[in-house]
């Protein structure tokens, strides 16, 4: 399983978890029982359970009237929203320029490569090698088509 995927898996339990407790709450606040703590509906909400919250207090119909609870949602959210931006841009960003330099790399190893032999440049992961490529030789492309290490056909 991949780590995104173990992720997303997570922030939906955590978001159920956080809805039904502001069900649980609601239900509770009305028999007069056990109550969760508006801190901690507000720690599952800061912890990425917001949406179950925003969910929990429109379908309970719970804790809208609370205007300091309703605006300490609003600044998780916004925080929440401005940080995933962040991090949206900034790993994109370092992807493109790590793909970029791997691949400016790359151009400037194959630009000088040189295979003594198509079992090297097997071996180095480059053959086929096509005419105009870094590598590419005459001697190596023993039909004269254009193509040098062929993959290698039974018979």
């Amino acid at each position: 399983m991949s780590f995104f995927l173990a992720l997303l898996l997570a922030l939906a339990a955590l978001n159920l978890w956080t809805f039904a407790l502001f069900g649980w709450d609601k239900l509770q606040a009305e028999q007069g029982g056990w109550r969760v703590s508006e801190s901690k509906l507000l720690a599952l909400a800061l912890l990425g359970g917001i949406g179950g919250a925003y969910a929990g207090r429109a379908v309970f119909r719970h804790k809208t009237r609370k205007k300091s609870f309703g605006d300490s949602l609003q600044y998780i959210g916004f925080f929440q929203l401005v940080a995933l931006t962040f991090c949206g841009v900034y790993f994109y960003d370092s992807a493109d320029s790590l793909n970029s330099g791997v691949q400016t790399a790359m151009a400037k190893v194959d630009h000088y490569a040189y295979y003594p032999n198509c079992t090297a440049a097997r071996r180095a992961g480059a053959a086929p090698l096509y005419r105009g490529d870094p590598g590419y030789r005459p001697p190596l492309d023993r039909d004269n088509d254009g193509i040098a290490c062929e993959p290698w056909r039974g018979r």
